[in-house]
């Protein structure tokens, strides 16, 4: 072979053992943030809604399809309807010939175990034309990092297409349109205003890569299977709240926003009557549960609601029916104060150290603002708790809450600095703190036993709290 040929055949070996192993990431979901409206068109969703829910508002869902160029902020999305959902061999080839950032054909292409069961036949489809099928693992969290990448980014698509009409076909076909231009847009060449210098990088070394066009054949026809795995992402959503349309005159979209629709005219004597107070419980619910001795699970069962409800209500994900509201207020000691017109936590109650953040709350918040002198009890003579530190907040003219805090942890070393003029060690009568540990330990025996406990403990030392003058000889 003349020495020309081995230096153009070396350097075309060299070029291909240089080139990186090409990836794209697959998926397939119902839209989680965009809904179809007979009258709106495509609808976004700005808090996630249940299907069911969306129903009732008249919007019907629609299927997003993705491909995403593995560890890169690069993707193709398309739509289609829930009767017609598009082939996914189609998609497929319509994104790698179409879609200038995919760079075409990929090595592998990597998709949830859902998306290869629904098409059997699809490892052996795309095998055809170069490209190998790989099944994530449960340990991968790429694919499902993609698809949730890519549902927040549809969100805010720019309406740049009219459709022709509002109907499910035109919308969702202007949607898809918008979808591509936006693909087109970002993988145009110029600064991207991203703050990582070595992803930039990197986005334009891909960028760089010559396209792998695929061969201009059709692909064997087969239909896929839905399932419940396309909406997956709805079982962990709250119950619906209240919702209104707004147009968003910078998307150029119809939006269903949380809450009351600020445009109604409010009659001022219903807007009087409607008030009710600041409803605060969830903020002091949150600080409590975080302080009680069992577990949330535990504290849900006991105020007779899911432990999924507590964990929605107490971060203000979703409101309680009056019933349950009332019961979990009366498990954890909340009362109403309408001095303030809102919420407190009066206790008494046995409370563990475990976040400082809670526990500081919690501790203002029974002391009054600070109206108390705390301090760590041990006892006169003989030997303290080995596992435990208790530390009594005797509030002015209220019954007093007791603090475990668990030895040799961190934050039982901070709760000089946590609890509001903390006053140090005090010994106490033997007696006494023989009665604080019993009294702690049959409080953390249920959630319904705390406050119980507490206000036993308080009755059987009822002058020395009203006379605030707690530790008795």
């Amino acid at each position: 072979m003349p020495n020309n040929d081995l230096v153009i055949l070396r350097t075309a070996m060299d070029n291909q053992a240089q080139q990186p192993i090409r990836e794209h990431h697959f998926y397939v979901s119902t839209a989680k943030f965009l809904f179809h409206h007979p009258q709106h068109g495509i609808v976004a969703v700005r808090d996630p809604i249940r299907l069911a829910d969306a129903e009732r508002h008249g919007l019907s869902p629609i299927v997003l399809y993705g491909l995403t160029v593995a560890g890169l902020p690069i993707r193709w999305l398309t739509f289609s309807s829930t009767k017609q959902h598009a082939s996914l061999r189609d998609v497929l080839l319509t994104a790698w010939r179409n879609a200038e950032g995919l760079r075409g054909l990929p090595d592998i292409l990597r998709v949830n175990r859902y998306v290869a069961q629904s098409d059997p036949t699809l490892a052996a489809a795309i095998a055809k034309i170069g490209v190998r099928l790989e099944v994530a693992d449960a340990k991968d969290k790429t694919v499902p990092a993609s698809l949730r990448s890519a549902q927040d980014a549809s969100l805010w698509l720019s309406k740049r297409h009219d459709p022709i009409d509002p109907s499910l076909a035109a919308s969702v076909e202007a949607l898809c349109r918008d979808a591509h231009d936006d693909h087109d847009w970002r993988a145009g060449r110029g600064p991207r205003g991203l703050s990582n210098r070595k992803l930039e990088d990197n986005i334009e070394r891909w960028l760089e890569l010559p396209m792998r066009t695929p061969a201009d054949i059709l692909l064997d026809k087969a239909d896929w299977e839905a399932g419940p795995w396309l909406s997956a992402w709805e079982t962990s959503l709250p119950p619906d709240q209240s919702r209104y349309f707004s147009h968003d005159g910078f998307t150029g979209r119809i939006w269903l926003l949380s809450g009351e629709d600020p445009s109604e005219d409010v009659d001022d004597d219903d807007d009087i009557t409607a008030y009710d107070g600041y409803d605060n419980v969830p903020e002091i619910a949150k600080n409590l549960v975080a302080c009680w001795p069992n577990p949330p699970k535990e504290i849900a069962a006991a105020a007779g609601i899911t432990l999924r409800q507590l964990q929605w209500f107490i971060s203000e994900r979703c409101t309680l029916d009056r019933s349950a509201h009332f019961d979990l207020e009366r498990l954890l000691g909340i009362d109403d104060d309408e001095r303030m017109g809102g919420y407190t936590s009066a206790g008494p109650y046995v409370l563990i150290a475990r976040k400082a953040q809670a526990v500081e709350a919690v501790c203002l918040e029974i002391s009054g603002g600070g109206d108390a002198r705390p301090c760590e009890i041990v006892p006169a003579q003989g030997q303290a708790d080995p596992s435990w530190r208790y530390v009594l907040i005797n509030a002015f003219g209220r019954p007093p809450t007791l603090v475990m805090a668990p030895r040799g942890e961190a934050i039982t070393e901070r709760l000089p600095e946590l609890i509001i003029n903390y006053e140090g060690i005090r010994p106490v009568a033997p007696t006494f703190y023989r009665d604080v540990v019993s009294t702690c330990a049959r409080a953390c025996l249920t959630p319904e036993a705390n406050v119980r406990e507490m206000r036993n403990f308080a009755q059987r030392y009822e002058r020395e709290w009203v006379d605030c003058a707690w530790l008795p000889d």
